[in-house]
């Protein structure tokens, strides 16, 4: 299978908004405040939106799950397996109360409309469990850049793609929830933040298989603890556009100056709902809400994304940082 790392391949792919899309909040599971379901029920998982997260529960090896799990827990402090449930920035994304918990090997079946269409993408974010794991490590696994900070560690999600009833597709897409391969250790970095994940460039699929990897790894598998945070999984519930490129997806989107000193303008609409600046690892960097223009003057010279959210369009334009 042909391994594509994401936010390269996303940030030059573009395409325009669908209308049709539906978003999986996972508030329709109706959890209490600071309580969670992990399948105990034997249900075999949930639905929300346009898809369906695949839960294992296995009571007889002592209430053991893997898969989707759903959550609304609230702690930001306790380093322990006990607290696997709390994601770290303590609420879903954009302020909501429940969110996905994603454990070793889990699946998602895209059902309804969104069967075998596009994928828009997730936000994503690290546990309080994991992350505190690798920032400080434990009895069991490593702190995340060694004693000296120079070790090269890293954890990361694999998204591959299925279609056709249950042959892979070409393209598997990757995202680092930690990252300290950098020989700069000031680029060394944790996600902490609900982080949007771009899956458009899966192209039309029916289910997700998403896996992970470490470099922490033990006699036994990977040391680090395997959890991810899932919220606003969102469909697009239409087929991939057969043109995909910069100019078709934002064609009357205009980004100047390009190379730029000291702020970005965008021009295509009067107020764009977001703007974005990420690296090419795919770190958001700066963010600005409801405006037209971004100050990008506290960042060093390079090239970086802008990742455009409109009324009308969204996608993503290359550009240079003098």
């Amino acid at each position: 299978m042909k391994k594509q790392v994401l936010f390269i391949l996303s940030f030059i792919s573009l395409v325009g908004l669908s209308k049709a899309q539906t978003v999986a909040t996972f508030e329709n599971l109706n959890l209490k405040d600071s309580s969670y379901w992990n399948g105990s029920d034997e249900s075999g998982g949930f639905g929300s939106g346009n898809a369906f997260f695949v839960n294992y529960y296995d009571s007889v090896a002592g209430d053991f799950w893997n898969g989707f799990s759903a959550s609304t827990m609230r702690d930001s402090v306790t380093a322990s397996y006990t607290n696997m449930y709390s994601v770290y920035s303590l609420k879903g994304a954009q302020n909501s109360s429940t969110y996905a918990v994603g454990y070793s090997s889990s699946k998602i079946v895209l059902t309804g409309a969104a069967k075998g269409k596009q994928v828009d993408g997730f936000f994503i974010n690290n546990g309080t469990y994991t992350y505190k794991d690798m920032k400080y490590g434990s009895m069991f696994s490593k702190k995340f850049g060694g004693t000296s900070g120079n070790d090269s560690d890293f954890f990361k999600i694999i998204i591959s793609a299925w279609k056709d009833g249950g042959n892979p597709a070409d393209t598997a897409l990757e995202f680092y929830l930690a990252d300290f391969r950098n020989p700069d250790n000031s680029k060394d970095y944790f996600i902490t933040d609900w982080t949007w994940v771009n899956l458009r460039p899966l192209k039309d699929i029916d289910s997700l298989q998403i896996t992970f990897e470490s470099s922490d790894v033990g006699q036994w598998g990977i040391n680090t603890p395997t959890y991810f945070y899932m919220d606003n999984f969102t469909t697009l519930d239409t087929n991939t556009p057969t043109s995909v490129d910069e100019n078709n997806a934002i064609a009357s989107v205009q980004l100047y100056p390009n190379p730029a000193n000291d702020r970005i303008f965008v021009s295509g609409e009067n107020i764009f709902k977001s703007l974005e600046v990420k690296d090419l690892s795919g770190r958001t960097l700066l963010t600005e809400n409801n405006i037209n223009s971004i100050d990008i003057n506290s960042l060093p010279s390079g090239l970086y994304i802008l990742y455009i959210r409109g009324e009308s369009a969204t996608g993503f334009k290359k550009f240079l940082k003098n």
